[in-house]
Parts: C-alpha cells; sequence; structure tokens
C-alpha cells in the first residue's frame, strides 16, 4: 500500500514534469531523438561505469575495518541499489544495496549502512564544494522559476550545515555510543515513546559499523576516491551539451549539475524523475542557455543514464539470483548488533 510520504513524492515529481513539459517543442525534441549521435550517449555512460568503479573501491576501502571485501560483490551491489533508486520510492535503494552487500560480500547489513551514511557525507561535501565554487562566477541577479542565485547559496549553507550535524552525530556516537544514544533517545522519547525506541534500534544498528571513523589514515585515499566517483559525473554534464547543440562550457555544465545535485534532496518519485527535470532546466536558464534547448537536456541526460543504468542493474540482480522481495526479507531478518 502506498503511504502519503510515497503519493506526496509521485505528485511533487508530476507537477515538475509536467512544469517542465509545458511549453515543450516536441516536435523537435523527436527530430533530436532520431539525430541523435549516440556517441554521446557511450561516452556519458562510460563515464558513470568508471564512476562506479571508483565508488565500489571507496565502499571497499570503507568496509575494510569490517571485512576484505571483493570488487565484484560491491560493484554489483551499488549498480543493484542504484536500479532500485530508480525504480521503486521512498529512495529505498541505499537499504537494498547494504542487503544486497551483505548477500553478495558478507558484510553485515549494519555495517555497509553505516558506511554508506559516511559515503553520503563525503559525497554532500563535495558536492556542496562544486557548488560554491560555480556560484563564484553566477549572476548575484540571476533566476530562472524558483531558483535563483541566492535562493542556491541558502539550500547550500543549509545542507552543509545539515552534513555537519550528521558527521558530529556520527563522530559522537562512535566515541561515546552509550551516552549519545542515551541523550538522543531520551530526546526523541519526549515527542514519542515509539520515536525513542525506533531511533535506539537506528542508532545501535549503525554503531557496529562505524569502526570507519578510526581509520583516518584511510582519509587522503578516500578523498581521491569521492573524487573519482564526482569528476566523471561533471564531466559527463560537460560531455553531453552538444548532443542537443550547446556550446560546451564548464560553467554552463557545472550549473546544471549543481542544480540537479540539489533537486536530490527533494522528495520526488523513483529515479527523481520530474525534480530532476525542472531544477537542471532552472539553473541552465539562470547559466544563458535557451529555455527548448535547456529543456532537451535534461530530458535526453537524464533518460541516457537511467535506462542503461536501471537495465543493468536488473540483469546482475537476475544473474545473482536475487530478488527485491528477497532482500526485504534479508533486512527483516538482520539482528541488532550489542552495543559495546
Amino acid at each position: 500500500m502506498l503511504n502519503w510520504q510515497t503519493l506526496a513524492g509521485l505528485a511533487i515529481s508530476l507537477v515538475c514534469l509536467g512544469y517542465v513539459l509545458m511549453d515543450v517543442d516536441f516536435g523537435q525534441l523527436w527530430e533530436l531523438v532520431r539525430g541523435l549521435n549516440w556517441l554521446y550517449a557511450l561516452a556519458v555512460n562510460a563515464l558513470l561505469a568508471f564512476s562506479f568503479w571508483a565508488r565500489a573501491h571507496r565502499w571497499r576501502l570503507l568496509l575494510a575495518p569490517v571485512k576484505d571485501c571483493r570488487l565484484g560483490g560491491l560493484w554489483d551491489a551499488n549498480l543493484i541499489g542504484f536500479m532500485a533508486n530508480n525504480v521503486l520510492p521512498a529512495r529505498l535503494g541505499e537499504f537494498v544495496r547494504a542487503f544486497t552487500a551483505q548477500q553478495l560480500a558478507g558484510v553485515p547489513a549494519s555495517s555497509a549502512l553505516a558506511t554508506i551514511v559516511v559515503e553520503r557525507i563525503l559525497d554532500g561535501l563535495t558536492l556542496l564544494l562544486v557548488l560554491f565554487a560555480t556560484l563564484i562566477f553566477a549572476d548575484p541577479a540571476a533566476s530562472a522559476g524558483a531558483f535563483s542565485v541566492g535562493y542556491m547559496r541558502g539550500a547550500g549553507y543549509t545542507l552543509l550545515a545539515g552534513y555537519l550535524a550528521v558527521l558530529t552525530m556520527l563522530f559522537a556516537l562512535w566515541r561515546w555510543p552509550t551516552a549519545t544514544m542515551g541523550t538522543l533517545c531520551r530526546l526523541a522519547g519526549r515527542f514519542s515513546p515509539r520515536l525513542g525506541q525506533a531511533l535506539e534500534g537506528i542508532l545501535t544498528m549503525f554503531h557496529q559499523g562505524l569502526t570507519v571513523l578510526g581509520q583516518t589514515h584511510h582519509l587522503p585515499l578516500l578523498i581521491v576516491y569521492t573524487l573519482g566517483v564526482w569528476v566523471p559525473c561533471l564531466v559527463e554534464y560537460w560531455i553531453f551539451l552538444p548532443a542537443v547543440g550547446l556550446p560546451l562550457g564548464l560553467f554552463l555544465a557545472s550549473m546544471a549539475f549543481v542544480g540537479a545535485s540539489l533537486a536530490a534532496a527533494v522528495p520526488a518519485g523513483p529515479g527523481y524523475v520530474g525534480t530532476f527535470q525542472l531544477a537542471c532546466l532552472w539553473a541552465m536558464m539562470m547559466a544563458g542557455a535557451p529555455q527548448q534547448a535547456a529543456a532537451n537536456f535534461a530530458l535526453l541526460f537524464w533518460a541516457v543514464q537511467y535506462f542503461p543504468l536501471t537495465t543493468a542493474g536488473l540483469i546482475i540482480m537476475w544473474r545473482r539470483g536475487l530478488t527485491l522481495k528477497g532482500l526485504r526479507q534479508a533486512k527483516q531478518a538482520e539482528p541488532s548488533p550489542p552495543l559495546n
């Protein structure tokens, strides 16, 4: 049964996608698709594959204190998890990724989930660095739709504060687990006893996987792998610009990149459909791109990644003999780790 969060995400996706399509010249878009040089799509997916290679290596490094994992299992778990994000509501792909790693690499799901949180902090801080660097070159008065340079900068500061708060909480949970859990659960329990109990289970699950926070000597290599994840993604945006008749430009590509990245923080349906296209459209218009060309880019760039990635994830899940239902059962069977 669909809950209200899922329905809200689907509604937001439909509204955003409808707004993008409202002024699209579908005849021009169809001609563009028919004449598309598919080498651009091939290049985008080659860069995406390299990004997944770096992501698998980074995850292996994060999981090293728990277990020395085979790279192939983590690669497949990443693809299956991102495929799940593309087809399931409520961003369930991260949980699917963790429980796929449990099945394929023998890693406790609690440890995998904890390292995924650390990954997200590294990713978020990297993306915010690109955001603030890009906005240095933006016209302070530029705006499009609900986007403006001031809005993007404010969203960046808000997300930065959130990432730093989560990082601080995780460090405290690793360093002083009993005191941190007790304080947070008591605070949550004041609002709802049920919320306090749920938070205790979540924090207990993460605690076991936070041994990576003690591996500070790995930090330089983690930064290298994080750059290996995200620099190719930025290049994807840059290299696809000529596919829709836009000139190569790092600023234009960076604006599209940061706009789409900010859209990931907005509740939406599977695959960020709608929110991705609208944020990308507005950001590119702020960088000076014509509305039709920006809309064409937002629609086609999303499609040339979404369908190959989703297909690859489904094929790997089938070859590995996994199902989403089976992964959900593995999640329910995962025991809570004891606190030290």
